[in-house]
């Protein structure tokens, strides 16, 4: 019994310093800075710089799933665009950060679906 509560504890331990280093949705969005261009009234990320074209996220879980997400962040899908009307449009900017970090972003903006 000692054995499989020191095995345990051994992997308990040495399995925390990996879990902790996951970024949050939330952390992987400020660090991307993705506030450059967009902010999140109901998670409290303000934007880097106040522009008249920053758009507020805290709705956009309502409206697309995680794969449609995940597309728009690697510029591969395109949408009728906000500023151009008539005209379609894909991210401005493609995401940089790993697969997981995508996969991981795409899952928490399905989160947001307060206004």
């Amino acid at each position: 019994m000692r054995r499989i509560i020191l095995a345990f504890a051994v992997t308990a331990l040495t399995a925390a310093p990996f879990a902790a280093q996951a970024a949050t949705g939330k952390e992987i969005f400020t660090e991307q800075k993705c506030n450059k261009c967009h902010k999140i009234t109901s998670e409290g990320i303000a934007p880097l710089e106040e522009k008249p074209t920053i758009i507020d996220l805290s709705g956009v879980g309502k409206d697309h799933d995680v794969a449609w997400f995940k597309g728009w962040l690697n510029k591969e899908i395109e949408r009728d665009s906000i500023v151009k009307k008539g005209e379609k449009a894909k991210h401005k900017i493609q995401f940089k950060g790993t697969p997981a970090e995508l996969d991981t972003l795409a899952a928490w903006l399905k989160t947001l679906t307060k206004k």
